[in-house]
């Protein structure tokens, strides 16, 4: 017994350090736990950072969620809604029979410019338009309507608009068909009403809505443009013409569009069932953290985005651009920034083709006012100033101001578009698939 407890003391002696020895796995556990520690301080002080940003944002009086959204989007008390009327108007519409001879709604192109219409067309389109003779009224009700706003369930998720593509392409076609027969009044009223179905989104939260009133406008200004070829309308109703599309263009804000998208990607974070569709990231939401790095990102990018689009026009694209090259550059841990948020370049873009749109087509009407007061066109646009235009309009891709050019017969009003090359006026029908060309205005009278 004593011979053992003398080799258990001299084995002890010949390794003192046996118990403490640093092993490797020592090491990767202590790394480890060191990680993970720094990554639940990491997200723990996101977090509060993220709520108290949050609460910044309700006191400012803006969404953070679709409850908070219904009532940022609700209609002022004791208003007339003119959403039943628009509803009814499309519940009205009918298709055309003759789509090989209709245009727009159906499968022909339009004639040139300034030519006249080929009777099958004439047919189709007069057919049709007597057909939709409920629906157009509907939409000549709804446009004396000043408010509008969908029965949706704004408190559960941000609605799809009501489609009115078909009654937008319809009044466009209703002014175009007008215009070739000299009848100027109705022309104007077809406008009108084209516009106000944009203005009609106007309670639309979301990108989809501003997006759905850039193509309504796109579809009623392409009417006009043709028109201005084909008939001579009085001072009195080009300075309507002006004073509506003005209007509508003071309506759309592409900041207040992305204040309403932030609400939406805020409960894309915060409450990830509701948004189980392809796409939607729902497998990663489940790791844990991600979904608090994805609202902190939310919340840092579309306030930058925000702030961009307070800027003036010209200056809005390239930050835009950059701050979607930025998010795509982060790391893995933001890879739930990078799938639920969506590149809002583009729509920026769209945005302000739709501005430079609105400027040509401002500036073509100040061009027939001189017109009938000279019985001819200016050399320069800086000829309308002040009396026609309050300036010359500038292209928000560059800042130079909008192409001008006069033609035999017409006029040419051109932007460089979203290339940034100025590619001499070339319409997008005069080039072949791939090749560059410009966002053109074209008046053939």
């Amino acid at each position: 017994m004593r011979f053992r407890e003398v080799q258990i003391v001299s084995e002890d002696t010949r390794n003192p350090d046996r118990h403490f020895q640093l092993k490797a796995w020592h090491v990767a556990v202590a790394i480890i736990v060191l990680l993970l520690g720094a990554a639940m301080l990491w997200f723990v002080v996101h977090r509060n950072d993220t709520q108290r940003r949050l609460q910044a944002l309700r006191a400012a009086g803006y969404p953070t969620s679709f409850a908070e959204l219904a009532q940022y989007t609700k209609l002022p008390e004791g208003v007339d809604n003119g959403a039943e009327v628009y509803i009814s108007a499309l519940a009205a519409y009918v298709p055309p029979v003759d789509e090989a001879n209709m245009p727009v709604l159906g499968k022909a192109p339009w004639p040139a410019r300034g030519t006249p219409l080929p009777g099958a067309m004439a047919q189709a389109i007069s057919k049709c338009l007597a057909a939709n003779q409920p629906c157009l009224s509907l939409l000549r009700e709804a446009a004396g309507i000043e408010h509008c706003r969908y029965d949706h369930d704004y408190t559960q998720t941000v609605p799809l608009p009501v489609e009115r593509k078909n009654c937008a392409q319809l009044l466009s076609v209703a002014a175009l068909y007008h215009a070739y027969q000299g009848e100027t009044d109705a022309t104007m009223t077809c406008i009108r009403d084209g516009l106000r179905i944009s203005d009609s989104l106007r309670r639309e939260p979301a990108l989809i809505g501003h997006l759905m009133r850039i193509s309504f406008i796109r579809m009623t200004l392409e009417g006009l443009e043709r028109s201005l070829s084909l008939a001579t309308f009085t001072d009195r109703q080009l300075k309507d013409l002006d004073e509506m599309l003005t209007r509508t263009a003071g309506t759309l804000d592409l900041r207040q569009a992305m204040i309403t998208e932030r609400c939406s990607l805020i409960e894309m974070c915060q409450n990830p069932w509701r948004f189980a569709g392809p796409g939607s990231g729902l497998p990663f939401r489940k790791i844990p953290g991600l979904t608090d790095v994805c609202l902190a990102d939310t919340l840092e990018y579309m306030e930058k985005r925000i702030e961009v689009c307070a800027l003036p026009p010209t200056e809005r694209l390239q930050p835009l651009r950059q701050i979607d090259h930025d998010i795509q550059r982060l790391s893995f841990l933001h890879l739930l920034t990078k799938i639920l948020t969506p590149a809002l370049t583009r729509v920026a873009e769209l945005d302000l083709r739709r501005q430079a749109h609105v400027d040509m087509t401002r500036a073509a009407l100040a061009l027939e006012r001189y017109r009938l007061a000279t019985a001819q066109v200016p050399e320069q646009l800086a000829e309308l100033v002040p009396q026609y235009l309050e300036r010359v309009p500038l292209d928000p891709f560059d800042g130079q101001p909008i192409r001008y050019r006069r033609t035999n017969p017409g006029y040419l009003l051109y932007s460089i578009d979203t290339d940034g090359q100025d590619n001499g006026g070339r319409e997008r029908d005069m080039v072949k698939k791939g090749e560059p060309y410009d966002l053109c205005f074209i008046v053939t009278r």
